[in-house]
Parts: structure tokens; C-alpha cells; sequence
């Protein structure tokens, strides 16, 4: 898989991060469990992005969970990012 683009929009020390393995169109959402976040995936289950709902800037790690066994997890250090797709 390709490394992603990914766009973090940082306020007042968080704001949500996405990155797209895609160009879009994306379609409709599918919310990750617990609900930090959301993904979109191609018909054949491939993810195209996600977003992920706060994350700090400074130092924070996430993972979003989707139904299909999906994992996507981020690494912020210093405001750079790293996402990982299991």
C-alpha cells in the first residue's frame, strides 16, 4: 500500500487528522467503532482515507476500528504524523 496524504488541521493544540490512500470521489462514511472517527473504502473493502475526529499535536497516538477488521493507527510526535494500516 502506498503512503498516504495526510492533511492535519491543528487548533489551539488538536483538530482532527485525515489521510486518503485516494484521489476521491469517497462516497458515504463509515463510522469507526467507538466512534473517533470515520473511514471510506472502496467496494471491495480497500480503504480510500479516513479522518480522525481530535488528535493532539504535541504527542498522541489513536486507532480507529471498523467493522470489517480494518485497524488505522496514528503516531503524532512534534506535530508529524504517522499512519499505519494492519
Amino acid at each position: 500500500m502506498k503512503r498516504p496524504s495526510i492533511f492535519y488541521r491543528s487548533f489551539a493544540g488538536s483538530g482532527p487528522l485525515s489521510a486518503y490512500w485516494h484521489d476521491g470521489p469517497y462516497g458515504d462514511a463509515v463510522e469507526a467503532r467507538g466512534g473517533a472517527g470515520v473511514g471510506w473504502f472502496a467496494p471491495n473493502g480497500e480503504v480510500l482515507g479516513v479522518e480522525f475526529d481530535d488528535v493532539a499535536y504535541e504527542a498522541d497516538e489513536q486507532v480507529l476500528e471498523f467493522a470489517n477488521g480494518l485497524v488505522v493507527r496514528v503516531r503524532v510526535r512534534r506535530g508529524k504524523a504517522h499512519v499505519d494500516v494492519e
